[in-house]
């Protein structure tokens, strides 16, 4: 049985947590739909800074604030098209919980399409394929994705999807056939096409493939 200054403990920390998540709301909320963030403020405190106040709730809030964060980019995809807080946001998450695959996922396919901001993604995703993630391969493939579609680098791009074709439940034979291809063409419109159908087929998360085929879906 537990001493009534344990049960004390765990009503504590509870609270901290219940009001950090309160004034994280609060501060979403009242983001108007114009705001933009500047290049200094484009990602959330550090979570070896905020960590402390979770008091091991961490993986809780993660949670809370990815379902926040879908609503954010399901909401801004509708209306204005806008989202200055959205890397921010999938980076916090990834940094409470480095093991949450659906995070990456999202960072590798729409921060450099809606942010513009591929820099950031190769960030998040590097972060991924250093945690013991699960589908490891898939971030190796968003990566030499981003490489190839953003920075027009088809060796980096090669190596990764290469790299991900070695790893457990990988398509081995379509990966190094997309592998060889960048090493032999540049980039057009067509294989941007094929990339996008790639991408969509292997993704599991509802807004990246409704984002991605309405992409597809245009003439």
């Amino acid at each position: 049985m537990k001493s009534p200054r344990g049960f004390i403990a765990i009503i504590a920390a509870l609270a901290v947590l219940l009001a950090s998540i309160a004034v994280l709301q609060n501060k979403l909320t009242s983001l108007s739909l114009s705001a933009r963030v500047p290049k200094s403020m484009a990602y959330l405190p550090a979570s070896d800074k905020i960590g402390p106040f979770f008091l091991g709730f961490k993986t809780a809030f993660a949670d809370f604030l990815w379902i926040k964060t879908t609503l954010y980019f399901g909401g801004h995809l509708l209306s204005d098209k806008q989202f200055p807080w959205l890397i921010g946001m999938v980076d916090m998450v990834t940094r409470l919980n480095p093991h949450f695959y659906p995070a990456y996922e999202f960072a590798g396919l729409m921060v450099p399409d809606v942010c513009k901001n591929p820099q950031a993604a190769e960030i998040i995703l590097q972060r991924g394929i250093s945690s013991d993630v699960n589908k490891k391969w898939k971030l190796y493939f968003y990566l030499g994705m981003l490489y190839y579609k953003n920075f027009g680098d088809c060796r980096r791009a090669a190596i990764a999807i290469a790299t991900a074709a070695q790893l457990p439940e990988a398509p081995v034979a379509k990966l190094l056939g997309v592998a060889t291809a960048m090493m032999s063409k540049t980039q057009g419109e067509k294989d941007s096409r094929a990339f996008e159908y790639l991408m969509y087929s292997t993704s599991e998360n509802p807004e990246v493939r409704r984002y991605l085929q309405g992409k597809l879906t245009r003439p």
